[in-house]
C-alpha cells in the first residue's frame, strides 16, 4: 500500500510540474499590488474587507469578507501550514495530506486537521456539501472541471484564495509570493500584527543570509533538478519560486527556459557547481528523502554520472514539498541552500 502511495505521488507531482510549465507565460516585470483593506470600516468594525486576489487565469479578482472565515477548505498543504503557523487551525474545515513529512513544529497540529477524502484534487460535490466559507488552493484548480470557477463561489458567497506562489505569469519572489500570501491572510483573518512580525523575522533571516553572501566574487552556479524515472528530468526555471531563493543564497540559477520531462541529453547540456535535487520518497507518501538517500539516488543515475557535480558530491536535496511550499518552509530553505554552496561563510 505505502508502494502504490508512493507512486501516485509521483504521478501528481509530474502532473503539477507539467501543468505550471505549460501554463507559462511572457513574464510582467513589475509584481503584482500588495492587497489592502479597501472597504469603509464603520461603526468601529473592522469587517467588511476587501481583498483582492486572483482567478485561474491569474485575473485580478476581488471579494469582501464581512467576517473571517470559519469554515476554510485548503488543497494546497503548504497555505494548510502557513494557516497552522499562524495560529489558525481553528478556522480550517478540512484540508488535503501534506506532500511527504509534515515540519515537526506543526505535526502535532496537522495531525488533528480533518484530512479531505479525495487525496489532491476533491470533487466540487463533496466541497458543497461540506459547505465551507472559504477554499484555499493552486491557480490551476480553480475551473469548471476542478474545484469550481471562483466567481462560481464568491457567487455562493464562499470566499476563493488562491496561493501567489502557484501563479506562472509574475516573476516569483518572497515579495509578491511569500510575504503576499501571509499579509493577506493576516488581513482576512485580522491577525494583522502578528502577521507582520512574521514577515520582519522572515526579513532580517534572509538579510542575514545576503550579508554572508554579499562579498563573495565567484558565484556558484545551481540546476534544479527533478527525477521522473524512466530516464526523464525536470528543470525549475526563473518561473518558479526556487530560482529567486537560489539568488538570495548567492548562486545562480543556469536553467533560464522551461524544460519539462526531458532527456538526460538536455540536462548534459549545463555543467553546474551544484545540483539541487527535487526529491520525494518512492516507497512512503508521508515521508522525505534524507539527504544521504537524494544523493545517492541521484548518484545512481548512469547517464548523468559524468556531470561534475556529481561526480564531486555538490548535490544539495530539498524534498518537491518544501520547494513549490509558498510559505513557511522557505527561508530555512533558503538557508539550507547558501550553507551548502558557501559552508566557509557560516558558522
Amino acid at each position: 500500500m505505502k508502494k502504490i502511495k508512493g507512486n501516485l505521488l509521483l504521478v501528481f507531482l509530474w502532473l503539477l510540474l507539467a501543468l505550471s510549465l505549460a501554463a507559462c507565460s511572457p513574464l510582467k516585470t513589475t509584481p503584482p499590488p500588495a492587497s489592502q483593506p479597501t472597504a469603509a470600516q464603520s461603526n468601529g468594525s473592522y469587517y467588511p474587507l476587501t481583498i483582492a486576489n486572483y482567478d485561474t487565469n491569474e485575473k485580478e479578482v476581488s471579494y469582501t469578507y464581512k467576517k473571517a472565515p470559519e469554515r476554510v477548505i485548503i488543497t494546497h498543504p503548504g497555505a494548510t501550514e502557513l494557516m497552522l503557523e499562524l495560529g489558525l487551525e481553528d478556522h480550517i474545515l478540512s484540508t488535503v495530506a501534506p506532500y511527504g513529512a509534515t515540519l515537526d513544529r506543526l505535526a502535532a497540529k496537522y495531525a488533528k486537521l480533518n484530512i479531505l477524502k479525495a487525496q489532491y484534487d476533491p470533487s466540487q460535490e463533496e466541497l458543497v456539501e461540506m459547505q465551507p466559507d472559504m477554499l484555499i488552493g493552486w491557480a490551476h484548480q480553480f475551473t469548471s472541471h476542478g474545484l469550481g470557477e471562483v466567481k462560481t463561489w464568491q457567487n455562493r458567497d464562499v470566499a476563493t484564495f488562491i496561493l501567489q506562489s502557484t501563479l506562472t505569469k509574475t516573476k516569483p519572489t518572497l515579495e509578491n509570493t511569500v510575504y503576499a500570501s501571509i499579509s493577506d491572510l493576516g488581513s482576512i483573518f485580522n491577525i494583522q500584527m502578528k502577521a507582520d512580525e512574521y514577515i520582519g523575522q522572515a526579513k532580517m533571516r534572509v538579510a542575514s543570509v545576503e550579508k554572508s553572501v554579499k562579498d563573495i566574487k565567484q558565484k556558484k552556479t545551481v540546476l534544479v533538478l527533478q527525477d521522473h524515472l524512466n530516464g526523464t528530468f525536470s528543470l525549475y526555471d526563473n518561473h518558479y519560486l526556487i530560482s529567486h531563493m537560489i539568488t538570495l543564497a548567492g548562486g545562480i540559477n543556469l536553467c533560464q527556459d522551461p524544460a519539462s520531462f526531458v532527456g538526460a541529453e538536455k540536462v548534459l547540456g549545463f555543467d553546474p557547481d551544484f545540483i539541487l535535487v527535487v526529491s520525494s520518497s518512492r516507497e512512503d507518501s508521508t515521508k522525505d528523502m534524507t539527504d544521504k538517500e537524494a544523493i545517492e539516488s541521484l548518484q545512481k543515475i548512469k547517464e548523468l554520472q559524468s556531470m561534475r557535480a556529481i561526480r564531486t558530491g555538490s548535490i544539495i536535496n530539498l524534498p518537491f514539498f518544501t520547494v513549490n511550499n509558498g510559505g513557511v518552509r522557505t527561508i530555512d530553505a533558503i538557508e539550507k541552500i547558501a550553507k551548502s554552496l558557501y559552508p566557509n561563510h557560516f558558522h
